[in-house]
């Protein structure tokens, strides 16, 4: 009479652990994919906000929010957002990005600005009115637009984790290019054009 056995041999072991084995290494990376796209959606959800906020100041005001933040450093990133956030909440508060090196708060002479979005608003009125931001000009290369139209720009870190205007490399982030493509996600307005992945 055969012994019945109900345990696993050896080689049963090792076929079960080989296929949880590549399963891991088909579901990880998706999964980081995952991750990616989701802040990426964020971002873009976040912008939109942003944009319909401004244009609410634009109606109450007859003009955009413009702050006179140079040197930068006097009142911080947080300081572009005060009249989107206060006395009228245009927006509840200021926005933290998704792709900001929040673990590491890095806040620099030349790149004070990783925990939160950047915003720019060129100088209030015509004929001037992108003359005050070098950065607006370079926004409104990128996109193929005139300057005179750009009035303001929101942007993230994007998945590079790099801020173009202080690290260089790639301007804007293209979707096309993979998620770990290079450049900023930025939107641009008024008339909400969008550059990376809108």
């Amino acid at each position: 009479m055969r012994k019945s056995s109900l345990g696993f041999t050896l080689i049963e072991l090792l076929i079960v652990v080989a296929i949880i084995g590549i399963l891991a290494a088909i579901a990880v990376p998706n999964l980081m994919n995952a991750q990616v796209r989701a802040k990426i959606a964020r971002v873009h959800s976040d912008q939109r906000s942003f944009a319909n906020a401004i244009d609410m100041y634009f109606m109450d005001n007859n003009d955009y929010p413009w702050i006179d933040t140079n040197p930068r450093r006097s009142i911080g990133i947080e300081g572009r957002w005060i009249p989107l956030t206060t006395p009228v909440a245009y927006m509840p508060s200021w926005p933290y990005d998704p792709f900001g090196d929040h673990g590491k708060a890095k806040f620099s002479d030349a790149c004070p600005y990783y925990l939160t979005y950047d915003m720019w608003v060129a100088a209030p009125s015509p004929p001037e009115r992108t003359g005050s931001w070098p950065f607006l000009q370079m926004v409104a290369a990128g996109l193929a637009m005139d300057e005179k139209r750009l009035v303001y720009a929101f942007n993230s870190q994007g998945p590079d984790l790099k801020v173009w205007a202080c690290e260089g490399g790639a301007m804007i982030y293209d979707a096309s290019n993979g998620l770990t493509s290079d450049g900023d996600i930025i939107r641009a307005g008024p008339g909400g054009i969008a550059a990376g992945g809108f």
